[in-house]
C-alpha cells in the first residue's frame, strides 16, 4: 500500500464517522479528551478538517493555548480507527465562517456566522497512524 493509498484510507475512515474524539491539552498541561460531531467533515476530499466550538469553552481555551490535538476516529460497524496528529486552529475570516456556516448550528446556541461566540476550527494534519491487522500503517502528512 502507497502512502496516498493511506492518506485516502484515512479519509474514508474520516468520512464515515459520526464522531470522533478531539484530544487537547488542559491549562495544566494535562490531556483533555471529549467526544465531537464529525457533521463538517462528512464529504472531505482532503483532511483539512473544519470543527465549531464555543468562544467561552474551555476547549477554545486549550487550543488557543495549544494549537496541538489528536483526532481520534473510530467506526463501530467496521472497526476501523485512525489517529490523526496536528494543530487546530481558529479561522477568523468572515467570509470562510459564512461557507461553513450551517442553519442546523442555531441547535447549538449559536446566531449566525457572524456570532463572536461561534468559532469555526481548523485541524491540519502532520501525521497519521492506523492498523491494518496487526500491521501498523504510520506517516506524515
Amino acid at each position: 500500500m502507497s502512502d496516498n493509498n493511506d492518506i485516502q484510507s484515512v479519509i474514508d475512515v474520516v468520512k464515515s464517522c459520526d464522531d470522533l474524539i478531539l484530544c487537547t491539552n488542559r491549562m495544566d498541561g494535562y490531556p483533555d479528551a471529549r467526544h465531537v460531531a464529525n457533521m463538517m467533515n462528512k464529504d472531505v476530499q482532503n483532511l483539512g478538517l473544519h470543527f465549531l466550538t464555543g468562544a467561552d469553552t474551555p476547549k477554545f481555551k486549550q487550543i488557543m493555548k495549544n494549537h496541538k490535538c489528536c483526532l481520534y476516529y473510530f467506526n463501530p460497524q467496521n472497526r476501523y480507527a485512525v489517529r490523526l496528529y496536528g494543530e487546530i486552529t481558529p479561522i477568523d475570516n468572515l467570509e470562510t465562517k459564512r461557507q461553513y456556516w450551517r442553519d442546523d448550528f442555531k441547535n447549538f446556541g449559536y446566531l449566525g456566522a457572524d456570532d463572536p461566540e461561534f468559532m469555526l476550527l481548523e485541524f491540519k494534519p502532520h501525521s497519521y497512524k492506523f492498523y491494518v491487522g496487526n500491521e501498523m500503517r504510520s506517516g506524515i502528512i
